[in-house]
């Protein structure tokens, strides 16, 4: 509410209301005006988190004057100093995202010193950790192999980002699209077995992340291997599934 009172003195300043809006063409023309004003603020409200302050009455100001076709200033102008400012939000925005990456950078070397310290945790050379959950002998994966298994990945937080256990059946993956780390890991187990594997962010989204996962995570997957499969039977296992299924089936199988 507080948003919208600063408007009320400008316009009733600056204009005559009195429409009732009782007709389609009002009604239209104050949902153009309302969605507009729902754009801006929301625009200012977003750079105001950035820390680029702005003055809303002279916004306004600036918004009625070229209604009135009175603008202060021409539009190279305001090309320029529109330019100006978004280059100053960009910085912003990289300045921002370059201290949370900093922290998930610090926050993971810090947990997996921590966690190096476990007797069942064990370290790859590249710096994937594992911990051995359940042994099995079976089948291992090759770079090349479709594996199926159930797994749960998460941040150092707790948050899950990815649980096959959502889609109420294992995943089919094909190795070779999956992150380093994870691959790495998966190339270890035999069918079967179940591991825990902390992945650095290096070798698993990097600094930019990925949908929920922000830039320089530490990752955790548990995964639980059940089948190896060559490459042309996932397409044959999905020919087998009912509508239903097939949607759990899709679910399940989105690149990791």
């Amino acid at each position: 509410m507080q948003k919208t009172l600063f408007l009320i003195p400008l316009l009733t300043a600056s204009l005559s209301f009195g429409a009732d809006l009782t007709q389609s063409d009002q009604r239209e023309a104050y949902a153009i005006g309302a969605s507009t004003a729902t754009y801006l603020i929301n625009q200012i409200s977003g750079q105001e988190k950035l820390g680029i302050k702005t003055d809303k009455n002279i916004v306004i100001e600036g918004f009625l004057d070229v209604f009135k076709d009175g603008s202060k200033m021409k539009s190279d102008e305001v090309t320029k100093l529109l330019n100006d400012r978004a280059a100053k939000l960009n910085k912003a925005v990289d300045t921002i995202a370059k201290a949370e990456v900093d922290k998930n950078l610090k926050a993971g070397k810090e947990f997996m010193a921590k966690n190096a310290k476990n007797p069942n945790v064990k370290t790859t050379k590249s710096g994937v950790q594992y911990e051995i959950l359940k042994s099995a002998k079976g089948d291992k994966p090759k770079p090349e192999s479709i594996v199926v298994l159930n797994y749960k990945a998460y941040l150092l937080d707790g948050t899950v980002f990815d649980d096959t256990s959502s889609a109420k059946m294992p995943a089919h993956l094909s190795m070779i699209n999956l992150i380093d780390g994870l691959q790495e890991g998966l190339l270890m187990m035999d069918t079967g077995s179940k591991y825990k594997f902390v992945i650095p962010s290096d070798l698993a989204y990097g600094n930019e992340g990925m949908d929920k996962i922000p830039g320089g995570s530490t990752v955790v997957f548990e995964a639980e291997l059940l089948k190896v499969l060559k490459p042309g039977e996932l397409a044959e296992a999905a020919k087998k599934l009912s509508e239903s299924e097939a949607k759990s089936f899709h679910d399940a199988n989105k690149t990791k």
